[in-house]
């Protein structure tokens, strides 16, 4: 397996300057079990790549910007990583071999950059391979936008859980970029695998994991990266928990009590300003959510009204023999 990014220096902002670690960060979730486990048991699920919701996401292209010779050896030093020196060595040769159906490679352009063209190929299978196992937090900078709230939160039915990232360090967590090419470059993985270039290794894992398209930057990602998927322990503290507009008081009555008493976690309603689309929150009134309990049925609720208190059309006896002459 590759092995994931140890740690980040984080990128500069658009106006240059180095940017940091937001204090808060923010995940939007429906109404489910999962949610529900990551306030009752503090657990998180980090996704793997190839279940994202956009296909371009961690699978960026390869750009063969080296010669095949040393996209053989970068190709032998990804395959070392899973299997022995001479197996390795087999799947160049075979590589080669199969070339020969079309000329030789060695003194042939056209054959020497198909073979190109296929190394590049299996180098391209072999980094989703290694690189495609491991884990993916997503968080987002804001709990303010609308389409964060329709997109991940069952259209503002569900809730944005608040997280601090200043209790401990977190050598992974960085921001997403937008601007970033799509294309791991040959030469840096080249560098990175051959010569342990740790500048070359930090571009190529940023591209991978910490890149995505112009079309998303609305969500304002952060993203945490370990070297595995699934559900895990989560490395930040809950400090809050907001509400959507949409949301159902039997939700927001669940969650308050699920809190207990825990006032260390804040609870906000969110809904818009009167004169413009923002969004904005005010504090809950956990005591009133907490009173609300389960409600009877109505019916069971009339019933014991009638049988407390009669008809006034039937407490008097009915004379059927009267004559109404």
């Amino acid at each position: 397996m590759l092995d994931y990014l140890p740690t980040v220096s984080l990128p500069l902002d658009e106006q240059g300057k180095s940017m940091s670690t937001p204090a808060r960060l923010y995940k939007y979730r429906s109404f489910s079990v999962l949610s529900l486990r990551m306030i009752t048991e503090a657990e998180v699920f980090y996704a793997q790549p190839k279940t994202f919701n956009d296909p371009l996401d961690c699978n960026p292209s390869f750009e063969a910007d080296i010669g095949r010779l040393e996209l053989e050896k970068t190709l032998y030093r990804l395959l070392r990583a899973r299997m022995s020196k001479e197996d390795a060595w087999k799947e160049i040769d075979y590589n080669r071999y199969m070339s020969t159906e079309y000329g030789d490679y060695r003194t042939e352009p056209e054959v020497d950059e198909s073979l190109k063209r296929n190394v590049a190929y299996q180098i391209e299978r072999e980094i989703n391979r290694q690189l495609g196992v491991q884990g993916v937090l997503s968080f987002s900078q804001t709990w303010r936008s609308g389409l964060m709230w329709s997109h991940y939160a069952d259209e503002h039915r569900g809730f944005c859980i608040e997280y601090d990232t200043t209790d401990m360090a977190h050598p992974n967590l960085a921001p997403v970029s937008y601007r970033a090419p799509r294309a791991i470059k040959a030469s840096d993985l080249y560098a990175w695998k051959l010569e342990k270039d740790d500048a070359a290794k930090k571009r190529v894992l940023d591209t991978y994991y910490y890149s995505k398209s112009p079309e998303w930057q609305y969500e304002k990602e952060w993203r945490d990266i370990t070297p595995d998927h699934g559900l895990k322990g989560v490395e930040y503290r809950m400090s809050a928990i907001h509400f959507g507009m949409r949301c159902d008081r039997s939700v927001m009555s669940s969650i308050v009590k699920l809190l207990d008493n825990n006032d260390d976690i804040d609870l906000y309603a969110v809904y818009p300003r009167k004169t413009t689309f923002r969004l904005t929150r005010e504090l809950v009134d956990r005591d009133e959510l907490a009173a609300l309990a389960i409600r009877e049925p109505g019916f069971l609720m009339f019933r014991k009204f009638d049988e407390a208190e009669p008809s006034p059309i039937l407490a008097e006896p009915v004379n059927d023999d009267s004559d109404p002459t």
